[in-house]
This record gives C-alpha cells, structure tokens and sequence, in this order.
C-alpha cells in the first residue's frame, strides 16, 4: 500500500485538479513561509498558470516583496518539492 503522500503526489502530476488544489495547500502556510510581519501586510489574491498573484497594502512592501520574488518563490517551490510556482506579480490593494 502507498503511503498517502505519495498517492497525492502521483494524482498531482496527472490531474489538474490535484495540481491546483496541492498549489493552495502550500499557498495556506503563506504566513508560516514568510513571517507574520510581512503575512500581515501581503496577502496572495490567487494564482494562475503557476504565476502567484499577491496583493501588498503599501508600495514599501510591494517594492521590497519584489526584490525578494526569487527567494520567495524558492520557498515555495521547496514546500512544493518541485517547481510548480514560475513567477510572481505584486499590486497595491487592499
């Protein structure tokens, strides 16, 4: 019997929809990924074609959210054990 990860792990890679939702499992822990500090001032909107959209409540953590993107993704891409997050986009909101 397959351990239940590894099950999840092989649907992933041939569904869709087991892509998608593995995608916002690891996007949950965005907090615990990158502090409460910054979680409380960047908030994800959504991702789309592997490309995570995030909403920053000031241009300050916008500009520096952005100097960081490549870590960040690495983080996530760690989290995930392989790339599914190519890039990501920052815009001013709420």
């Amino acid at each position: 019997m397959k351990p239940l990860g590894s099950l999840f792990e092989e649907l992933a890679n041939k569904q869709s929809f087991f892509l998608e939702l593995k995608m916002r499992m690891i996007l949950r822990e965005w907090e615990r990924l990158v502090g409460p500090l910054i979680a409380r001032h960047v908030k994800i909107e959504k991702v789309e074609n592997g490309v995570v959209h995030v909403v920053c409540d000031d241009s300050l953590w916008m500009t520096e959210l952005s100097l960081q993107k490549d870590n960040l993704l690495r983080l996530l891409n760690e989290k995930a054990g392989k790339k599914l997050f190519k890039d990501m986009r920052f815009r001013r909101g709420k």
